[in-house]
């Protein structure tokens, strides 16, 4: 069944993902609605027929056909065929119409509720297992406007869908009826459709392909609404806002734009709907008097069925329209799953336990980029509790040697060992949670400091003893004591309300709260003033020993102390040593170190 959903019916086969079986619920509760209104308008031929005596009312083919149906019907029923029992039976099928309508609505909403859920958090899934050597390529207008404003499009898409599909439920369920009683009505019916269902293909065409602009204009407005928040103090201070302002409202116009072309297309639409209708109903009328030959009386109740008919066509036709307006939404989000499900980060997953890191081992280690080598031939060994360090200009692999530790990036070649086995024999989960990760631009929260520092840990006597003390380490106690609110206080987004000293050691508080193995540092004093720095250095001396430290540096006076540095040159390890023994072999790194003053 999946299988044939997956290849005719593409979107539904989507959507059925997130729904699940409860879709066929919808449908059987709609099917009996439809049932149960179809016979319920039956009864009325003969209703009226017997109400007026006069069992000629209807032509005789149509009456015996519905004698037949009502005869077996109440006989089966053990019931008389009477007005009393008719009209009883009546009131009992539009009853059991409106009970079943409302089973109807209540699973179409749970099922929008599941396509919402189950959607949101495969969206949440892939984005935490999206590897991020392809993370740094993607367009975050894209991934912004697919996670947040595309999924309820996606979920309207979903309902018009299955209205379309459950339209076409009624529609047979009605021309069955029809059929049964006049096949010749239910004919010229489906013509009529046909018809409508010709005119409408203009649209269909149209209002696909405005849906994709639209998509396409959403994420780069995206993209832009980005970078307007990432660079909001960088626009202020230059006064260069309105250029990126202006890019901000040109999108927006020509989205408003393209939404009203759609807009006018519905309009057409829903102004053709029952024109339309009423065009093909008065035809079905005038053959059926003036060349069939029938009396009007005979075809008032079988009419009703075939204006029914002819709405439930046009809904279909209307819905499906109001579909394909999503479809850009649709492909958009089909696309982004697959695109996902490509780029699923490496996790190994093997059944050795990691208790601790003894030590990292990187054995004849090569990587690219681009089919460009950017580590090559690493090896290096770095032990529990070792400081070292990565120095080199910019360009020469540092930061992508650190990329690779961490399980950042892959390797292409060569051997990564943890204690001496292959990490591919661990969890790399497991590994990752015993890192601490500083950068350059520290990672600060909208929240409170004590939130930043223990990523929301509730405020335990554990908690917060463990708060105090690496608050303690880290220097923070006299700036969090002179502070109103003290360590409630806080930060505002990015940390806009704090230096970049403080951001930087309340960043180091939050990696020793987690009770981490190794801590790496990059390039994280690079952008703090020489008072700062050392604040930061007399912090980093006090873990000298009791953790790993794996540092990358341009300024070597934050290095100087570490028990091994490697000089790196063109993605390949030249030379390392301590301090004082690099200085004397590398004539680079000797100049370096003058450079600076040491």
């Amino acid at each position: 069944m999946k299988n044939i959903l997956k290849k005719k019916f593409a979107p539904l086969y989507f959507f059925y993902q997130f729904i699940g079986n409860k879709v066929y619920l919808v449908f059987l509760f709609s099917t009996l609605m439809v049932f149960m209104d179809s016979v319920g308008l039956t009864l009325f031929i003969p209703l009226l027929q017997i109400a007026d005596g006069n069992m000629n009312t209807v032509s005789s083919d149509i009456n015996d056909n519905i004698s037949l149906l009502i005869n077996t019907f109440f006989g089966y029923l053990g019931l008389d065929v009477n007005i009393p029992n008719m009209l009883f039976l009546i009131v009992l099928l539009f009853t059991l119409k409106g009970i079943f309508f409302y089973f109807s609505s209540l699973y179409n909403a749970y099922a929008q509720q599941q396509v919402a859920l189950k959607m949101r958090t495969s969206l949440a899934d892939g984005i935490k297992k999206l590897s991020y050597k392809e993370y740094v390529m993607t367009d975050v207008g894209r991934l912004q406007n697919t996670v947040l404003a595309e999924v309820w499009q996606v979920i309207v898409a979903c309902i018009q869908y299955l209205e379309a599909i459950k339209n076409v439920l009624f529609v047979i369920v009605y021309l069955g009826f029809a059929f049964f009683m006049d096949w010749r009505f239910s004919l010229l019916v489906l013509i009529g459709g046909a018809i409508t269902n010709w005119i409408y293909k203009f649209f269909y065409k149209r209002t696909q392909q405005l849906s994709r602009e639209i998509t396409k204009n959403n994420h780069r407005y995206g993209g832009i609404v980005i970078e307007v928040i990432n660079h909001f103090k960088y626009f202020k201070a230059t006064g260069r806002s309105s250029f990126f302002f202006g890019r901000l409202q040109k999108e927006l116009e020509d989205l408003v734009s393209t939404n009203m072309l759609v807009a006018k297309l519905n309009a057409k639409l829903s102004a053709l709907r029952e024109p339309m209708t009423v065009v093909v109903i008065c035809a079905v009328i005038f053959l059926h008097v003036t060349v069939f030959k029938s009396p009007l009386s005979a075809v008032m109740i079988i009419l009703l069925f075939f204006y029914r008919v002819m709405q439930k066509i046009v809904d279909i036709q209307t819905g499906w329209n109001n579909y394909l307006a999503q479809t850009g939404a649709v492909e958009n989000m089909i696309d982004f799953q697959h695109y996902l499900q490509r780029n699923v980060d490496t996790f190994y997953d093997g059944g050795n336990m990691l208790d601790n890191i003894q030590s990292i081992e990187l054995c004849g280690l090569y990587s690219s980029y681009n089919e460009a080598v950017v580590l090559n031939d690493i090896n290096l060994k770095i032990y529990k509790n070792q400081s070292v360090a990565f120095v080199g200009e910019s360009g020469s692999g540092k930061t992508t040697l650190v990329n690779v530790i961490t399980a950042l990036l892959p390797f292409d070649s060569g051997n990564f060992l943890l204690n001496g086995q292959s990490i591919q024999s661990f969890n790399i989960e497991k590994y990752k949670s015993k890192i601490g990760y500083i950068s350059q631009e520290p990672t600060i929260f909208n929240g409170s400091i004590y939130d930043n520092i223990t990523f929301w840990a509730d405020r335990t006597e554990l908690n917060i003893s463990k708060f105090n003390e690496v608050v303690n380490i880290c220097s923070l106690r006299n700036f969090i004591d002179e502070l109103e609110e003290n360590e409630h206080t806080l930060l505002g987004n990015n940390g806009l309300n704090v230096s970049g000293g403080q951001k930087q050691r309340i960043s180091i508080a939050r990696e020793l709260f987690r009770d981490i193995e190794i801590l790496i540092m990059d390039e994280a004093t690079s952008a703090l003033d020489s008072e700062t720095e050392n604040y930061i250095k007399e912090s980093l001396e006090q873990l000298h020993g009791k953790l790993t430290i794996i540092s990358i540096a341009h300024r070597l006076s934050t290095v100087s102390s570490a028990d091994c540095i490697f000089l790196l040159e063109k993605g390949h390890i030249v030379a390392h040593g301590n301090f004082l023994e690099l200085k004397q072999k590398s004539e680079y790194f000797k100049r370096l170190t003058e450079l600076q003053g040491m």
